[in-house]
C-alpha cells in the first residue's frame, strides 16, 4: 500500500511538472489556453441548417472552406492554409471546414485534415443517415451552386461576418496570401 502512495505522489509531481512546462514553453511561443478548439481539430455534430451552424460563432468572422478528400486543389489549399493559422488566431477568426464526400467516406476528408494537421472546425454536408436535410439545401443554394443551379466545383470559400450574414461566396484562396488577409481584415473591421 505504501508504494501505491508513493506511485501516486511521483506521478502528480511529474503531471504537475509536465503542466507548468507546457504553460511556460506555451507563453514562450504565444499560446496559453491548450484546450481551445481553435488548436485543434474540432467536428461538430451535423446542424439542421446554415443558419444553426452559423449560430455557434456568433460574433466572430468566420472563413467556410468547402472541401472533399477527393479533390486535389482541395488538399493543395488545405496545406497552404496552415501559413495562416497565425493570422488566423490574431484576428480571431474561425475556420470552417465543410466536406462534400459522399456519404461514409467523410472519415476520409477527416483523416486527411488531422493528418495536414489542420485547426478549425470540421462539418460534413452530409447528414448521418445519409438522406436529404435542410443543412445540405442551404449550403446547395448558398455556395454550392450559381444561378442556374450548376454545381461551382471546389474549393469554394466563403466569408460569414460576425452577425451571421454570408458576405460572399466567393472569398479569396488560402493561396492569395495577402489578398486573402486584407478581405477577411476588412470584413473583422467593418462590423465591430
Amino acid at each position: 500500500m505504501k508504494n501505491k502512495i508513493i506511485g501516486t505522489t511521483t506521478m502528480k509531481k511529474y503531471l504537475t511538472s509536465l503542466f507548468l512546462f507546457m504553460l511556460i514553453l506555451g507563453k514562450l511561443h504565444g499560446q496559453t489556453d491548450f484546450t481551445k478548439p481553435e488548436d485543434t481539430l474540432t467536428i461538430l455534430e451535423h446542424p439542421s441548417s446554415f443558419s444553426d451552424l452559423i449560430k455557434q460563432f456568433k460574433g466572430k468572422v468566420i472563413y467556410i472552406d468547402i472541401m472533399a478528400s477527393w479533390c486535389k486543389p482541395c488538399i493543395q489549399e488545405l496545406k497552404i492554409s496552415k501559413g495562416l493559422d497565425q493570422f488566423f488566431a490574431k484576428e480571431d477568426i474561425v475556420k470552417l471546414y465543410i466536406s462534400i464526400d459522399n456519404f461514409g467516406q467523410t472519415d476520409k476528408a477527416i483523416e486527411i485534415l488531422k493528418t495536414e494537421n489542420i485547426k478549425g472546425y470540421f462539418v460534413t454536408y452530409q447528414a448521418p443517415d445519409g438522406k436529404p436535410n435542410q443543412f445540405a439545401t442551404d449550403l446547395e443554394n448558398l455556395l454550392l451552386f450559381d444561378n442556374k443551379k450548376q454545381f461551382r466545383g471546389i474549393p469554394i470559400y466563403a466569408i460569414v461576418d460576425k452577425q451571421g450574414t454570408l458576405i460572399t461566396n466567393d472569398a479569396k484562396r488560402p493561396s492569395s496570401g495577402e489578398e486573402l488577409k486584407k478581405q477577411l481584415q476588412k470584413t473583422n473591421n467593418s462590423h465591430n
